[in-house]
């Protein structure tokens, strides 16, 4: 690779209205700068120049991603890096983020990227097995990555060969630089908030009015609201309901679970430098966050130590060894009575929260009037926790046998032990008939890496450039897994397990699986202007049959780069003009099993007897995808403008489905291959240093990037696989929505409307008399974000927006909230229910309610099914950099002190949509914790 010196004198050209960049050729403004070709990570620690790259690729930079208050990097990728949509459906500290790069590969299979730290394969996803839940990633110091890049065409992950379907995520993380030791100290702290304020919970007069109207529409009768308040009061409709007159509370069951310190922390320690012959990066973080909701935390304390040595002139060899513990508090989610977000709406505000003598109520009988728990109790006397100690080595050698000819061996071996346990209270809650409860489980995940990697590279007539490399790979996990729980403590002081005296069960669990695999890549270029690329690779998975375990995969790609002809050459304002293809076969990550299984798990007499499932199918093979690129790269002003443009097409063949089986057959369901689906769109992106300068000099540059999805299923063997809400058919996405579609509420009497045919025309009050009809998909059609960064004299202002649209969200839990009657009396639900039919309010949104339910308003339908389009002010920084010469005698080399904020704005197009739009990519919102907004303070000095 060479470095090419170029002389660079930035001026700006108005022309026609438009700010162009053009040289400034004036003999006494000359600069002189070291234009370094930038190189992207393309496989197995492999670099290439962008010059040299014929595949899609995208790549973050450090200081994106430094010092964001966020766990772990999966959650950073939204918006900033065109054909990725990001999302989480939770806002749980430390928890996992949905990664989609390029649609959805598989119906079953993997649809999450795999990641690459510095050339290795590691965990990734949530990998608990308790009712807790966290995110690996989370043990990752964000603070350590250098860069970050994505690959999404074939020719950039066909070399990753069976698992590469549905993307590669590259990480580098820094290394130490030849100089003298540098030092640099992070600090920054926070408070966090609810970054969309969600649906409110009714207050104790909205409750008692919408009971009374909903009674009395089911017993015009009685006459009077007032009445009706009088008859419940007094017992008309059991004891339950008259404590909704009686009690006097007026409970806000959010701030009641919310926390009143919602801070986020993180303390950052590194030292890197070098010589010669040796380099070093070394690093301490800690970092703390909790939610808004009690008891939901995750906190983390990182080392790494990396180490790259210099033994001779042929022989280089070095150590990156990372070290983490977390620990997080989980809370329950869904239908769990001790989910503090399901407590906000279910419980009844006129219940109390505490008693007369400050302590929590929970009823004469240990339940609240309607039979729930009183969940800020729980929050108190229940935990959930999971405690993760990882260690990931990473070891390589590196020998020249040649003056081209290079051999590289890595082994890395990865272990993760996570330690849960979960305890229930015998005063209140699920642990009461338990006289306590615990749950303890540990899992332990051991992976290692090997890998082999021949290299050659030469150049002929100084223009033709070859890049060789053979390469084995083994990869191999072996899981374990014990857990137990008991019942039965003596004293509340106490909560291990062996403080139980009532077995209630053990389990325990040992999988192992391993794959290996043989890859050749070559790369020829003709002076950077003709390029072409091509790799094959052979894997063999264990835990498919003989015959199909084997899979081939291979790509190949092509590039053109005209901005290398001499006659465009000579146009000063081009430097790059680029076009690349490229083609291949892909596998994606399975875990189907093809084998009829029996399991001696159950107890019959106390004696093991055997159960079975699955069907064998010798002839389950591989989901396969082909993507195809095609790419159009554009550079001006030395590259200070550039635009892309993509299109691409990837097909996935024989997906793998989880078939179901009768009752009668007693086997569940049978796994095969049934169908195909592609996912095409376009990818555009666009990035301009508008002023460049120094430091004391007005800087300001710009960027956005837009995406576009069309998700199909092309092929589907057995028919249509419809459910109440969703369908898999030829012609849709494999998250479509299928459900009837809302008319509104009749004018004339208050009924729910749906159309008869599913789309449009004539309406019914009759819910099975309306047809179900596909009502969108789940996945943004058009996503995608922008980025804008400022400097003058040491002030900086950045600023990260992300968009999406196209997408629907259903609200899975809206028939309890909007019951229209139906579960009122039990389950208060959400204050939006208080626009409901009245012979004066004939435009409402909600039907009349009536006690036990309006001709089934509330079941599902597109009532409850929101457009997911936004707008979000992501992320904003505001910084101030201090010169050297204020520095000068401190021992100091730089100071910054900045604020910043997360998720500051969000604009929702449906004026409907109470959700966080980015939880589309899960389609449904679970109550699960709220997702955050933060505003913190921080300063990094460097010395």
């Amino acid at each position: 690779m060479n470095v090419k010196l170029r002389v660079l004198s930035a001026g700006v050209l108005f022309f026609t209205g438009q700010a162009l960049f053009a040289q400034n050729k004036s003999n006494d403004t000359i600069t002189k700068e070291t234009q370094i070709e930038e190189v992207v990570m393309v496989g197995f620690g492999q670099k290439r120049a962008v010059q040299e790259i014929t595949g899609s690729t995208s790549t973050m930079k450090a200081k994106a991603i430094d010092d964001v208050p966020v766990a772990s990097v999966d959650k950073l990728l939204q918006g900033r890096v065109s054909g990725v949509q990001t999302g989480s459906s939770s806002g749980q500290p430390g928890g996992f983020a949905s990664v989609r790069v390029r649609g959805i590969a598989s119906i079953n299979g993997g649809v999450s990227p795999i990641y690459i730290i510095d050339g290795v394969r590691v965990s990734s996803g949530d990998l608990t097995g308790n009712s807790t839940s966290a995110n690996i990633l989370a043990n990752l110091n964000p603070d350590d990555i250098e860069s970050l890049t994505v690959l999404k065409d074939a020719v950039s992950t066909a070399v990753y060969g069976a698992d590469a379907g549905a993307g590669v995520i590259i990480i580098t993380t820094k290394s130490g630089k030849k100089g003298k030791p540098r030092f640099n100290i992070g600090f920054n702290h926070g408070v966090s908030d609810r970054a969309i304020e969600g649906y409110r919970g009714l207050n104790a007069a909205q409750y008692q009015d919408l009971v009374a109207v909903q009674v009395l529409n089911a017993n015009p009768s009685v006459g009077s609201i007032g009445a009706i308040k009088d008859l419940i009061a007094n017992g008309a409709l059991g004891a339950s309901a008259a404590t909704i007159y009686n009690s006097g509370a007026d409970t806000n069951w959010r701030d009641a679970v919310s926390s009143k310190g919602a801070y986020v922390q993180n303390a950052d320690f590194s030292m890197s430098g070098g010589n010669e012959n040796i380099s070093y990066y070394n690093s301490i973080n800690y970092f703390d966050q909790n939610s808004i909701i009690k008891n939901s935390s995750f906190n983390r304390l990182t080392f790494t130590n990396k180490l790259d040595i210099k033994a001779t002139d042929k022989f280089r060899f070095g150590t990156n060894l990372q070290m983490s513990y977390s620990k997080i508090r989980t809370l329950g989610n869904g239908g769990g009575f001790a989910n503090p977000i399901l407590g906000e709406y279910f419980l009844r505000p006129t219940d109390p929260l505490y008693n007369a003598d400050g302590s929590y109520y929970w009823g004469s009988k240990g339940r609240m009037s309607n039979g729930l728990f009183n969940n800020a109790a729980l929050l108190d006397l229940n935990s959930q926790v999971g405690k993760t100690a990882r260690i990931f080595g990473n070891m390589y050698a590196e020998y020249d046998i040649l003056k081209n000819l290079k051999y590289r061996f890595v082994f890395a071996p990865e272990y993760i032990n996570i330690e849960e346990d979960q305890y229930s209270s015998p005063l209140h809650g699920d642990g009461t008939n338990y006289s306590g409860l615990a749950d303890s489980g540990t899992r332990r995940y051991f992976n290692f890496n090997v890998q082999n990697i021949l290299s050659y590279n030469f150049r002929l007539a100084d223009k033709h450039n070859f890049d060789f490399s053979a390469i084995q790979e083994a990869y191999k996990s072996d899981f374990r897994d014990l857990r137990a729980s008991a019942s039965a403590v003596g004293t509340l002081s106490l909560s291990t397990i062996s403080n139980f005296v009532k077995m209630q069960s053990i389990a325990g669990t040992r999988s192992e699986n391993s794959r290996h695999g043989y890859a050749f890549t070559g790369h020829y270029d003709f002076d950077k202007l003709i390029l072409l690329d091509a790799s094959y690779r052979r894997d063999v998975l264990s835990n498919f049959t003989p015959g199909q375990k084997a899979g081939n995969f291979w790509s190949a790609g092509v590039g053109l780069d005209l901005a290398r002809l001499n006659f465009i050459r000579e146009v000063e304002a081009i430097s790059t003009l680029k076009f690349r293809a490229s083609y291949g076969r892909v596998g994606n990550q399975v875990t189907a099993n093809p084998y009829a299984l029996y399991a001696y798990s159950t107890n019959y007499g106390d004696l093991a007897a055997a159960s079975y499932s699955g069907v064998y199918n010798p002839n389950l093979r591989w989901e396969t995808i082909k993507p195809f690129n095609v790419g159009f790269d554009f550079g001006f002003f030395q590259n200070r403008l550039t635009v892309s443009a993509e299109y691409y097409n990837k097909k996935t063949e024989d997906l793998i489905y989880n078939i179901p089986l009768s009752l009668s057959q007693g086997l569940g369901s049978y796994v095969d291959n049934i169908g195909d689906l592609v996912n095409k769109g376009f990818e555009f992106s666009v990035n301009a240093d508008i002023f460049k300068g120094s430091r004391d000099q007005f800087n300001l540059s710009i960027g956005a990037n837009l995406s576009t999805l069309d998700n199909e299923i092309t092929s589907l063997y057995g028919g249509d696989v419809n459910t109440a809400t969703t369908t898999l058919r030829v012609g849709e996405g494999v998250r479509t929505w299928y459900m009837r579609k809302w008319a509104g509420v009749d004018p004339t009497n208050g009924d729910p409307l749906w159309y008869l045919n599913g789309v449009d025309g004539a309406t019914t009050n009759n819910y099975n008399a309306a047809k179900q009809a596909v009502q969108g998909s789940w996945l943004s059609t058009l996503f995608g974000g922008a980025n804008f960064n400022m400097s003058y004299k040491g002030i900086g202002l950045d600023a990260q927006f992300t968009y999406g649209f196209g997408g629907k969200i259903y609200n899975d839990w809206a028939n309890y909230m909007f019951s229209d009657g139906q579960y009122t009396l039990n389950y208060s639900g959400y204050a939006d229910q208080m626009d409901y039919w009245t012979p004066e309010n004939t435009g409402a949104a909600n039907p009349k309610p009536i006690q036990g339910g309006n001709k089934l308003a509330n079941r599902a339908s597109t009532r409850f099914l929101y457009d997911s389009d936004y707008i979000r002010l992501g992320n904003a920084r505001l910084s101030y950099s201090f010169t050297g010469d204020v520095l000068k005698g401190s021992g100091l080399n730089s100071v910054q002190i900045y604020v910043m904020g997360t998720n500051l704005w969000t604009h929702t197009f449906d004026d409907r949509l109470k959700l966080d739009p980015e939880i589309n990519l899960d389609g449904t919102s679970n109550l699960n914790l709220p997702i955050l907004r933060t505003y913190s303070v921080g300063v990094n000095i460097g010395f």
